[in-house]
């Protein structure tokens, strides 16, 4: 095991992210990214959320899977509104400093997606776009 690598693998997906943000604050970015991914994480149905994690530097899957309760069904969500406050809901204590209006947690989704898109297959993507409900706007 390598933990310089994983290290170095889990710090280039932040900076690429931070870039991305057009910030240089990385715990800011950290917790946005974090807060997206475990909301997308409660969202999907487990077997989707594994297969999506498999795609993240190991690091990364540790942020992700942390604090997962297995449910049986993904949390319900059908409107766009309900699942910005899901997203800020995610930011442990900093949503109002992160996620000040729902307009902020859209813009992160919409960041993190187009994030995502970059960096899994595909077909991964397509089928974590697929997995969120069609009323909830997944960036193209």
């Amino acid at each position: 095991m390598n933990f310089e690598n994983y290290q170095k693998e889990a710090k280039t997906w932040l900076h690429e992210f931070c870039d991305q943000l057009g910030i240089e604050d990385e715990h800011k970015a950290a917790r946005i990214f974090r807060a997206v991914l475990h909301a997308i994480r409660d969202r999907i149905p487990a077997a989707e959320a594994i297969h999506l994690a498999a795609q993240m530097p190991i690091i990364w899957k540790g942020i992700y899977f942390d604090g997962f309760t297995l449910h049986e069904a993904p949390v319900r969500i059908r409107h766009e509104d309900e699942w910005l406050e899901f997203i800020r809901s995610k930011d442990a204590f900093a949503e109002m400093a992160d996620f000040p209006t729902l307009d902020h947690a859209h813009y992160a989704f919409r960041d993190v997606m187009m994030f995502l898109r970059s960096h899994l297959s595909e077909g991964q993507y397509n089928q974590l776009a697929h997995a969120l409900h069609s009323n909830i706007m997944v960036p193209v």
